[in-house]
């Protein structure tokens, strides 16, 4: 992209981030409790769309044979997810009756019904054909998933390329590691975070809460990553 418009504008902080139209759509005019927890909430959303754009291209990456390239992009993912867990984090400012008061006015909506990260999941490799069941997606949101479903997965590239004996496969396999560890531990600290504000209580839209967040901890985005790689590739 160019520095400058055609016109020679170049354009200030706020035009290149489009800060008024960003903040014109975000809820931060809001209290200050549901300010807090929509703002993290939908700067959660901006780092899964980047996510998304990153494992996109690192699938396109050792699809075409290039796995320094696909690295690149991998490498950047634990960073991001640390990003995620700390608006998480944010959120501990809250007390439980602040919440409450919050979460009384969302209805069955819920961070559940989350399609991005449910694309990042069926993108990686970790497909549970029940989510499409979540209550509250939309007919557009289910299309999004099942879009998903139709291509390949990262996990099936990594495959792909470790059979054909690509170059820097053990590394590839690290860099997965280390993002499939990273979203455990951000998914852990959403637990502890739902555990701290909703106790025993069951969530919306259909899942048991804090219980649920510490259960998903044990699932792997990536099930073939392990399977046929030796400590000695490289």
């Amino acid at each position: 992209m160019s520095a400058q418009a055609d016109d020679g504008h170049c354009p200030a902080y706020g035009e290149r981030l489009r800060l008024d139209e960003l903040l014109e759509i975000a809820q931060v005019h809001e209290n200050p409790e549901r300010a807090l927890f929509f703002g993290a909430h939908q700067a959660c959303e901006i780092w899964f769309a980047v996510v998304l754009r990153h494992l996109e291209t690192a699938r396109r990456d050792l699809t075409e044979g290039r796995g320094a390239e696909a690295c690149a992009h991998l490498d950047r993912l634990p960073r991001i997810m640390e990003a995620v867990a700390q608006h998480f984090d944010a959120l501990h400012a809250l007390t439980p009756e602040e919440f409450d008061v919050v979460r009384a006015t969302l209805g069955t909506s819920s961070g559940f019904q989350s399609v991005q990260f449910r694309e990042i999941e069926f993108l990686c490799g970790a497909r549970d054909r029940r989510m499409l069941n979540i209550a509250g997606l939309t007919d557009r949101d289910r299309a999004r998933l099942l879009a998903r479903l139709d291509e390949p997965s990262l996990d099936d590239a990594f495959a792909a390329y470790r059979d054909r004996a690509g170059e820097d496969v053990k590394r590839v396999q690290d860099a997965m590691v280390a993002f499939d560890a990273a979203m455990r531990s951000s998914r852990g600290r959403h637990a502890a975070l739902a555990q701290a504000l909703l106790g025993g209580v069951a969530g919306t839209a259909g899942s048991s809460g804090a219980a649920y967040l510490w259960r998903s901890m044990e699932r792997t985005l990536f099930p073939q990553l392990t399977q046929g790689v030796h400590s000695d590739d490289c």
